[in-house]
């Protein structure tokens, strides 16, 4: 480790690094009374001198408090090494999978290296690395700003508005049509998540009070509309179980979905050996891919005639 005037450190990734503005305020707090606690994570440069790769937040708050001086340990022999040695790092600290992704498009643009070449030297699966290459290329400028300003959340772009991102033309328009008008509000992700749904499947009723401005009142005829499909007094008592089922049964596949988009992208601990490869002899595996295969044997079958209910 260490000690460099800021004026020697280049903030050539600060875009790829996600904000979260009340986090940066509890760390100017901090330092302010204690002092910087965590050398920056730097690369060296002949150019630049050092290169910020870890510690956005904190050299920010050290801008603003006057401080010329910092500590950094640096990573790596080059640039390139400085990258692989940060997401190697980060597979058990705060870097998320968006911000994997930036670096990952900057190994394999920039330095030339293929998914398995990042793979090996990451020490994880090729597709690990294929999940993260090019999902900030799949945004638009509008998208990735209130993104990575932390004005969107990541979790709900992740989980909730990544798949309309995979519709061309207009619909991308939509995209950034409701990225603009919710961002920024401090919603909390299943208010958002409410808000997507419906913005893209409520019809232009929604997607005009949304784009308006009326996110209260939106949220709130929402919130009504999707208590309970299954209390409506006009069904029987037959009827009113079928829809409490279908409610429970879409609850728990979104729940589902987002568990295992969860366990490939990220690499929890406990789940995975290496990140993005499942334990082979663990009992998290054993257990799921026993209730997997059953659930598999029954898709087919519900989707016959769950579909012909459809169709009539």
């Amino acid at each position: 480790m260490v000690e460099v005037e800021l004026r020697q450190i280049s903030r050539k990734y600060e875009s790829y690094r996600l904000k979260n503005e009340y986090a940066e305020r509890m760390l100017l707090n901090s330092i302010a009374e204690k002092g910087i606690m965590e050398p920056l994570i730097c690369t060296a440069s002949l150019i630049d001198h050092y290169i910020l790769l870890d510690g956005y937040k904190r050299l920010r708050c050290l801008f603003r408090l006057n401080v010329h001086i910092v500590p950094v340990h640096s990573l790596g022999s080059n640039e390139q090494d400085g990258i692989i040695e940060l997401i190697r790092v980060s597979n058990s600290r705060s870097l998320q999978t968006l911000e994997q992704s930036g670096f990952v498009d900057e190994l394999h643009n920039r330095f030339g290296m293929t998914v398995s070449d990042i793979a090996e030297r990451l020490d994880v699966s090729p597709a690990w690395v294929s999940l993260r290459m090019g999902l900030i290329g799949e945004m638009s400028e509008t998208v990735r700003m209130n993104i990575f300003s932390g004005r969107f959340p990541v979790r709900s772009y992740m989980y909730s508005l990544k798949p309309f991102t995979r519709v061309k033309g207009a619909e991308k328009q939509l995209i950034d049509r409701f990225v603009s008008s919710v961002s920024g509000k401090h919603l909390s992700t299943r208010d958002m998540d409410r808000l997507i749904y419906g913005y893209f499947r409520g019809g232009e009723r929604f997607r005009k009070q949304i784009e308006d401005g009326h996110l209260g009142w939106t949220l709130k005829v929402l919130k009504d509309s999707t208590a309970s499909l299954s209390q409506g007094f006009e069904m029987n008592a037959e009827e009113r179980k079928i829809i409490n089922d279908l409610e429970i049964l879409q609850k728990y596949m979104v729940k589902v979905i987002r568990h295992f988009s969860e366990i490939i992208s990220s690499g929890s601990p406990g789940m995975h050996g290496r990140a993005g490869s499942l334990l082979p002899a663990s009992p998290f595996k054993k257990n799921a891919l026993l209730l997997i295969k059953g659930i598999l044997d029954f898709i087919t079958p519900l989707k016959k005639q769950v579909g012909k209910f459809y169709d009539q």
